[in-house]
């Protein structure tokens, strides 16, 4: 399919009307997806920077993609598919293209069973840096150069229009963590309303030290209000991208009960990793590779 500017209109329609999509208090859809009653397994993939082959590998796995078509399982990737974060390869703004292009026709063939959340690399903001290098506005420019103005609008109009959270049979599922000291789901549903909990959603990132975190910082008690608050049950997984716990040692890309916060999960499948997902299925979670693990080779 031939991702253009009606392409990415549609696409956008398609997102704004997966049902339980709550209206907000202005008629139009809000930041809150509630399938708190939808039984079907969760397919949950974290932040993609670029990696086609990752997200082509865990489609293609144990059968993943047929059944997500057939409506037997939701696809939800927390944001930011786009800017590769590698070291050297940060201006290289080819592969965001490919791999936005190829998100475009996946929500025209999955359509209300794949969700897209909003990360904080879904932006053309000249705010958005990453070692220096200003991603958002290097894309843009890029698209401008390949696409032309009206396909960035378009874009532009994309990003805006995507959900925040997703609240599933017990699970809370956003981009980056919890809104401090925890939010509503009216609150969740009228983001739109409070810059500072849509700031929050995409940029949170986890307090991993003792004494208090900063206005930056999550720690358990804001994730313990927010599931309360949300009405969601005690033992609810919150399941964000966003925050890679490289420095732990653990380059798998999946990091369960992270510092020891119970059913707290980071996911990330990143071009560093072996394209890892989890599958959340009647409260339980499975973490899965698609890609195998290399052979070692040794020498005599």
């Amino acid at each position: 399919m031939k991702v253009d500017v009606k392409a990415i209109h549609a696409a956008s329609d398609i997102l704004e009307r997966i049902p339980h999509r709550l209206i907000n208090s202005y008629g139009r859809p809000g930041g809150l997806i509630d399938l708190t009653s939808d039984s079907r397994p969760f397919l949950i993939i974290g932040d993609l920077h670029s990696a086609y082959e990752n997200l082509t590998a865990i489609l293609d796995d144990e059968n993943n993609l047929k059944q997500i078509r057939s409506g037997k399982m939701v696809l939800v990737i927390l944001g930011d598919c786009l800017h590769n974060d590698q070291t050297g390869h940060m201006l290289e703004m080819e592969s965001s293209l490919v791999i936005w292009e190829q998100l475009i026709r996946l929500i025209h063939d999955l359509k209300e069973n794949i969700i897209y959340i909003r990360g904080n690399h879904d932006t053309f903001d000249e705010r958005l840096g990453k070692s220096g290098i200003k991603q958002g506005l290097e894309f843009k420019q890029y698209l401008e150069e390949q696409r032309g103005d009206e396909y960035v609008e378009a874009v532009d109009n994309f990003f805006g229009r995507l959900p925040m959270m997703v609240l599933g049979p017990h699970a809370v599922i956003t981009h980056a963590g919890p809104v401090r000291n925890g939010a509503s789901r009216q609150e969740m549903i009228d983001i739109e309303d409070n810059a500072d909990y849509y700031h929050q959603l995409m940029w949170n990132r986890l307090h991993e030290f003792r004494g208090n975190p900063n206005l930056k910082e999550y720690d358990e008690r804001d994730i313990r209000k927010m599931i309360d608050r949300l009405q969601m049950p005690e033992d609810s997984w919150f399941i964000v991208g966003h925050n890679p716990m490289w420095h732990t040692g653990d380059r798998t890309g999946t990091w369960i009960d992270i510092i020891g916060i119970r059913r707290h999960v980071i996911l990330y499948a990143n071009r560093a990793t072996r394209a890892p997902y989890v599958i959340l299925q009647d409260g339980e979670l499975t973490p899965r590779f698609a890609i195998s693990k290399s052979e070692e080779s040794y020498y005599v």
